[in-house]
């Protein structure tokens, strides 16, 4: 079993990666970097804030890389993972830690280093971001903040161990680990084209002047009080008190949550009964609130922790896990609404609770700032979320606090209670992983084209769709579909179930966009059709339905002359006999038109023209029975008669969809061709243009053309999105279509996010091909993967399928290792040494 515990890398390894990756103009993986405009600021704690948002306390402020990936997409505020007196080994955290499929539940709470470490970290970052706002033109070196986090009483927050973290954010200059990367930046200053010796002697070591309070639940208010005071008074920080979400108590939660459809969700009253109550709270923050005027310090309130719910579907280890997102928005944003009602809008309130592209600029209009996210940031996107945060809230001015405006949560309140967004995603939406084990290599693919019955290749057509070509967008969807307009029409689209899209706002209307390629390409289509030449057999087709015309128009266009056989005076089966002449759901001209084309492929089709005897088909080579479940031929049922084929609803023995009956057709026809009857359609993707959809929160078009297609099949890398410590990376391999997803162990804690949005049956932490830093850590996994033991050479040992080998860059003839392993191996060796530690 792989060890969960994480490294935390060397400055020189950090600096490294950074600059290798200069080059293609990403940071720690990042694609959309934010430049802030430096005269536009707001200001907190008497210092400057390019934008009044960043990550919260959590998996993206444990280390440094996360730190500045986050700043890189536009963050300017880091609350950092909270310290406590047990750390590191001593701190137990089950693994898989995180599910976020929809809401999101957490299972870890304090930062998994070791406090000193975990100082480190921050140091490093602090110097990281100062190297980015400078290189690389993202900002002003004075307009990001930390804010430290410390939790959860006074006897750990005052004792040695987390005093010399506080002390030593207040004033790091003179610390060992500030130095050490002070010296690295002057020694290496040559690689540098903005950043010089006088930009880095100036960094300052004042790294935190705010601290915000974390609290367990059942933490008594005397003891918040006494926190709070001692970090006011002892301490001289300006202090934000993390309140729960239990001050709304039991009832309110509850009926909040079954109105908004999360009646899954399972809580007692017990943390209501224990935590601070909110009778108690209000005159303990009038209290707190003074204390800080008096001592020329700003106190505040971050609204709010996560909510502790049951586990009862197994979705984490354990009995207890800790909720956020979507539906913590509702009680975040109202404990918002009552302590500002309580406090005149007077009271400052931080704010993390479901904030992300769609509503952090009206959070920030009400006076609520900074605001800080995590579950927006564990979604597909990930860090590139951020970027478009950081551009809904670019403004002309920048305010400073006036307040925080009651009336405005409360219409923000009552418009999010109608959104639709804010209810719980359909189960089939989140259950979207095929049976299949993850490869080593090669596994983009599109979630959609896997689900679907017959492969569509949605992401081509959709492509050209978007582009206008609207008849090649047909001739893509009829290589494998020849019932267009009414797959177009009233297919049950179980491709958009499975869209990636379901993890940022809505699946890509994909059922729409087929039906604008039919519409639009459908006469260009038709006047180029031409059947192919005969092989010389024939077949006859019973029934035409679904099923029966796919079959006729995929051996038709094999070379087979197929005519089929309709008892009724119209062909399309229960598509017109139900769903168009009873339930109105299609019209018969649209059925017709499906009906042409099948016919313009040469297939003869006779209705009122049912087949008494079997005998009757005789001087045909192939038959075929598709005529439903209950459907005979003569007296006798399909199935029971030999050298018969029977297809679709009479083959699954149950009523079926549309593009399933396709599917079975399709197969049939295939069966007796001896061969495939269609090839797949990949377009060559324009991966700028891919890269620029990713972390992009957009609702679809009502109507018209829906452009948010993320083209999976050419650019997946979703594990490497959803990864809050950049441990899986995309590579780019010469000579492969796409590029190859590698596992960094050493940053890897098997959080299990990856695992939960990779459409794969298997775990990217766990299948991917890794790589280690020491030999102790490979023989602690049973992951392939590869060590670095002769760095002069290129010399690694490699592990695949469970057995070890040896392997030098460059060879071929006397590897053991396919070709394509070999070409990874020394593709990294060659062009991303930064990250073989």
């Amino acid at each position: 079993m792989m060890s969960d515990r994480m490294y935390s890398l060397p400055f020189e390894h950090l600096m490294k990666w950074l600059l290798g990756e200069r080059h293609v103009k990403t940071v720690y993986g990042v694609h959309h970097l934010y430049k802030a405009d430096p005269s536009r600021t707001y200001t907190i704690f008497d210092r400057k804030l390019e934008t009044p948002f960043g990550p919260a306390a959590g998996p993206h402020t444990q280390l440094a890389q996360n730190i500045a990936a986050a700043y890189a997409a536009g963050a300017r505020f880091f609350e950092l993972k909270t310290v406590q007196t047990l750390d590191g080994e001593d701190l137990p955290v089950a693994k898989p830690c995180i599910h976020a499929d929809d809401e999101c539940y957490n299972v870890e709470w304090s930062t998994e280093l070791t406090v000193p470490k975990a100082f480190e970290e921050y140091v490093k970052a602090w110097f990281l971001l100062h190297v980015l706002a400078k290189e690389y033109g993202l900002g002003s070196v004075d307009g990001f903040q930390f804010n430290m986090s410390v939790g959860y009483n006074l006897e750990g927050i005052s004792s040695p161990k987390i005093d010399a973290f506080i002390e030593g954010l207040k004033e790091a200059s003179q610390t060992a680990i500030f130095q050490e990367c002070r010296d690295w930046l002057l020694g290496h200053i040559h690689l540098f084209q903005n950043l010089t010796a006088e930009d880095v002697q100036a960094i300052p070591g004042t790294i935190c002047n705010s601290v915000t309070v974390s609290t367990m639940h059942g933490c008594p208010p005397e003891e918040i009080e006494r926190i709070a005071t001692y970090l006011l008074t002892e301490k001289h920080l300006n202090t934000f008190v993390k309140c729960n979400p239990t001050l709304l108590g039991y009832e309110f939660v509850r009926k909040t949550m079954d109105e908004l459809g999360y009646t899954h969700m399972a809580f007692t009253d017990r943390h209501f009964q224990d935590d601070l109550a909110y009778s108690d709270a209000v005159p303990m923050l009038q209290r707190l609130k003074k204390l800080g005027k008096d001592k020329g310090l700003l106190f505040g309130v971050k609204l709010t922790n996560t909510f502790p719910v049951d586990i009862k579907g197994g979705e984490l280890p354990g009995e207890e896990m800790y909720m956020s997102g979507k539906p913590l928005f509702f009680l975040s944003m109202n404990v918002a609404k009552k302590l500002t009602d309580d406090f005149s809008g007077s009271l400052r309130i931080s704010y993390s609770g479901g904030a992300d592209a769609f509503n952090i600029k009206d959070i920030v209009d009400t006076g609520i700032w900074p605001v800080t996210v995590a579950t927006t940031l564990l979604k597909p996107g990930g860090y590139e979320r951020l970027s478009q945060i950081a551009g809904g809230l670019h403004r002309d001015d920048a305010p400073s606090f006036g307040g925080v405006d009651g009336e405005k949560i409360r219409n923000l309140l009552d418009r999010a209670r109608k959104d639709a967004y804010y209810r719980p995603m359909p189960r089939v939406r989140q259950e979207r992983k095929n049976d299949q084990p993850l490869p080593v290599m090669d596994c983009f693919m599109a979630p959609c084209s896997d689900t679907c019955p017959i492969h569509q290749d949605i992401p081509a057509y959709m492509t050209l769709v978007r582009e206008g070509k609207y008849k090649e967008a047909l001739e893509v969807i009829l290589e494998k579909n020849p019932l267009p307009f009414i797959t177009g029409t009233i297919c049950y689209h179980t491709c958009m179930n499975s869209c990636t899209r379901n993890f940022y706002e809505s699946p890509v209307e994909i059922r729409r966009n087929k039906l604008i390629a039919v519409e639009n390409g459908y006469d260009a289509v038709m006047a180029e059709l031409v059947p192919p030449a005969g092989n010389g057999k024939k077949a006859a087709v019973i029934g035409a339905g679904p099923a029966g015309l796919s079959a006729a128009y995929f051996l038709a266009r094999g070379g087979v002359d197929v005519t089929v056989f309709e008892k009724n005076d119209a062909a399309g089966g229960m598509v017109r006999s139900f769903l168009c002449d009873k339930k109105g759901q299609i019209t018969a001209d649209a059925i017709d038109k499906d009906i042409s084309l099948v016919e313009k492929m040469g297939v003869h089709i006779e209705t009122d023209h049912g087949i008494g005897q079997y005998d009757e088909l005789a001087d045909f080579d192939y038959v075929l029975a598709a005529c439903g479940v209950r459907g005979l031929v003569g007296a006798a049922r399909p199935a029971d008669i030999p050298g018969l084929i029977v297809i679709g609803d009479g083959h699954y023995g149950k009523t079926t969809s549309v593009v399933e009956c396709i599917a079975d057709g399709k197969r049939a026809a295939e069966a007796i061709l001896n061969m495939p009857v269609s090839v797949d359609t990949e377009l060559a993707a324009d991966e700028e243009a891919v890269y620029s959809q990713r972390g992009q929160l957009i609702m679809a078009p009502e109507a018209g053309c829906d452009r948010r297609c993320l083209q999976c099949d050419a650019v997946c890398e979703v594990c490497t999105e959803v990864c809050p410590n950049r441990a899986n990376m995309a590579v780019q391999v010469p000579g492969f279509l796409h590029r190859q997803i590698i596992h960094l162990d050493a940053l890897c804690n098997e959080c299990g996010n990856c695992r939960s949005f990779c459409p794969w049956q298997g775990a990217p932490y766990k299948d991917k091909l890794t790589i280690f830093r020491t030999q102790a850590d490979m023989d602690d996994s049973t992951n392939p993967g590869i060590l670095l033991i002769q760095p002069e050479t290129g010399r690694f040992i490699v592990r695949l399928d469970g057995m070890k080998t040896e392997y030098t860059v460059g060879e071929s003839g006397t590897s053991v290792l396919e070709e394509p392993v070999r070409k990874l191996i020394d593709t990294l060796f060659r062009d991303y040494s930064y990250v073989l530690w």
